[in-house]
């Protein structure tokens, strides 16, 4: 079912992250020197290292060159035999190692690094779907407090601690009829509060304004 990504694919990415909010704080921050001409200021702000992009980061991330070769390969050509490609995450292999399931200390861990840089829609999406989690199943896209499929610890009950093939199988099928049923109950739900949410919110102005009237006119 969900996989979780890897430590290495964390913490790269929440240095990116550290790296990326730096070098934003730095550009926006900087001022002209004591009397710096406008142009030798402007020169200076865009010599000064700029916000990289993930896939920038994950192919260079120590900015020390990366070489290619024409018979490489690996992702973009990268020279795996050049020693400046060592801290290229595109040779990593450990890169694409993940954890089955879905691993609630790593869950844990990547909220935590997450907090003070989200929005509240961000906050809310992380908190039903954290990113770290790669969703392969129907089960993986039922929020866990809705998700009756738990174990003791509030962790899910994956479709793959199941050693018997049919009751695998099962296990699936339950998930899948429990994703369809609940779609359904969103959809009639949200759809039967707008119909009476609707015309409240347009009966309640024009009734505050009747009674507005009424009382000045006595």
């Amino acid at each position: 079912m969900a996989q979780t990504m890897s430590e290495l694919k964390l913490n790269a990415y929440r240095d990116w992250q550290n790296e990326s909010d730096a070098r934003k704080n730095a550009l926006k921050n900087a001022e002209p020197l004591p009397g710096e001409p406008i142009e030798a200021f402007e020169e200076r702000v865009a010599s000064m290292p700029q916000p990289r992009t993930w896939f920038e980061f994950a192919r260079d991330p120590l900015e020390d060159g990366a070489p290619t070769s024409p018979d490489s390969d690996e992702p973009g050509m990268l020279d795996p035999r050049d020693p400046l490609n060592t801290d290229s995450l595109f040779l990593e292999q450990a890169w694409a190692n993940k954890t089955p399931g879905t691993d609630m200390d790593k869950v844990y861990f990547y909220k935590q690094s997450q907090k003070g840089r989200q929005n509240l829609s961000e906050k809310i999406s992380e908190f039903v779907y954290p990113s770290i989690v790669h969703k392969t199943a129907a089960a993986d896209y039922v929020p866990a407090l809705w998700n009756p499929f738990q174990k003791k610890d509030g962790s899910r009950y994956e479709g793959h601690h199941v050693e018997n093939f049919a009751l695998r199988s099962g296990f699936h099928m339950a998930g899948a009829l429990w994703n369809l049923l609940m779609g359904i109950a969103v959809v009639a739900g949200g759809s039967y509060a707008l119909k009476k949410a609707i015309p409240n919110i347009l009966v309640t102005p024009i009734e505050t304004v009747d009674e507005a009237i009424d009382e000045w006119k006595d």
